[in-house]
């Protein structure tokens, strides 16, 4: 496959699905770039815009003035303006720019009124027509350094800029690729410094990771051999690349050309999930991250024809009982229902902490289970307790077996 050049994101792409680094990076034919198109597009892209736009703010904010080289003082009016006028730009939906205006203002609170001294703003490093090399393997790598800061002692840190809701640990700082890429090149920049990288979480905290000189050059050999593998996949013929199903593929924009997706999908092909009873753990482990990744794309599919349904087929504004249609195998209906729910707190005050504890879920059956073998007057108390709500349900019925499924 073509490799360019090597980055934390595309190296990711490719550990996790060859056949998603072939449709997203070489674009091997128009489904593909439609795909790509919508998965950028606005609708699809909330949170990864206002990700940008607080990175734009933070990296604005922390500029080194071009005429005295000094970085400005703390000021959250200052952050909050060029918030407002990046936004203006590169707009949000409100509730995306509020949640960003309130990870800025926590992150100025916690650790940003603290002067630092800034040396680069959105450090490149590599283009995409002319990579940086890395010294002795030449691997080619691309990738930008949000802040770089200098500490009195000399120390450099390269810090990197994270809106994902999901913390860092320190375990995954200090195997971090990305951390690896950027604190190679920064050695190769600052020879004779102390040198450290910092994932810097706008909604929890801060996690440092320094790697010794030793263990950076491992990692290069390692990344060699990475390029290399990738460079490998002959991708002439796009039937032929490798497809993994995997966790990725929930939210993979190429699941509707990926054939083994749609074999997944389609057909249930579950000939691609491997037996490993009596294996040991990992293969164990492997099979299961498999069955999750395809339950994930055949909920995220039914939901979408669940939704064409409702939609595309009947139309909310028609009425209920008009809400009925057959195809040559199927009967569907739309049809109003009460669903009904029993609140735990109200049938832990009613029953035995025995009984209540035989309950796994207060689910209506395990409700109901248990009502027979109660008092008829604590039944009847948490019969009372019971919520019903109406809603509406998409019944699809076979024709030939004339049994109820719900979808």
């Amino acid at each position: 496959m073509l490799v360019p050049y090597l980055s934390a994101s595309r190296l990711k792409t490719a550990q996790d699905c060859y056949l998603k680094y072939h449709y997203h990076y070489e674009q091997p034919n128009a489904d593909a770039q439609a795909l790509k198109e919508i998965g950028n597009h606005r609708d699809n892209s909330q949170a990864g815009r206002m990700g940008n736009n607080v990175h734009d703010a933070l990296e604005e904010w922390r500029r080194p003035d071009p005429e005295t080289g000094k970085t400005p003082k703390p000021s959250f009016g200052r952050l909050m303006t060029l918030y407002k006028e990046i936004n203006a730009k590169r707009e949000v939906d409100f509730n995306f720019y509020e949640d960003g205006k309130r990870m800025l203002k926590r992150w100025f609170d916690r650790r940003g009124r603290d002067p630092v001294r800034a040396l680069h703003v959105e450090m490149q490093f590599g283009r995409h027509d002319a990579p940086y090399m890395l010294s002795r393997t030449g691997t080619p790598v691309l990738g930008f350094i949000d802040l770089v800061i200098e500490h009195r002692d000399g120390t450099i840190e390269c810090i990197d800029y994270k809106t994902q809701r999901l913390d860092i640990t320190q375990a995954e700082a200090d195997n971090s690729i990305q951390a690896a890429i950027y604190l190679c090149v920064a050695r190769e920049l600052w020879p004779d410094r102390p040198i450290q990288f910092t994932f810097d979480l706008q909604r929890h905290g801060t996690v440092t990771t320094v790697w010794t000189d030793e263990r950076l050059e491992d990692f290069k050999d390692w990344l060699h051999s990475q390029y290399e593998n990738i460079m490998a996949v002959d991708s002439t013929d796009t039937t032929k690349v490798p497809a993994t199903i995997g966790k990725g593929c929930q939210w993979c924009a190429y699941t509707p050309i990926c054939p083994k997706a749609q074999d997944m999908m389609q057909n249930g092909a579950w000939d691609m999930l491997t037996p490993t009873l009596g294996a040991d753990l990992n293969d164990l482990l492997n099979e299961l991250a498999t069955i999750k990744a395809s339950k994930q794309m055949l909920d995220k599919r039914k939901k979408a024809i669940d939704a064409h349904i409702k939609e595309e087929v009947f139309d909310r504004s028609m009425k209920v009982e008009d809400c009925k249609t057959e195809t040559e195998n199927w009967s569907v209906e739309w049809r109003e229902q009460t669903r009904r729910s029993y609140i735990p707190t109200e049938v832990q005050k009613l029953v035995p902490p025995t009984v209540f504890g035989t309950m796994v879920s207060l689910s209506n059956a395990a409700v109901d289970r248990v009502l027979p073998i109660l008092p008829d007057d604590v039944a009847e108390a948490i019969k009372r307790t019971q919520i019903s709500k109406p809603q509406r349900m998409l019944i699809v019925k076979p024709k030939e077996s004339g049994d109820d499924g719900e979808n």
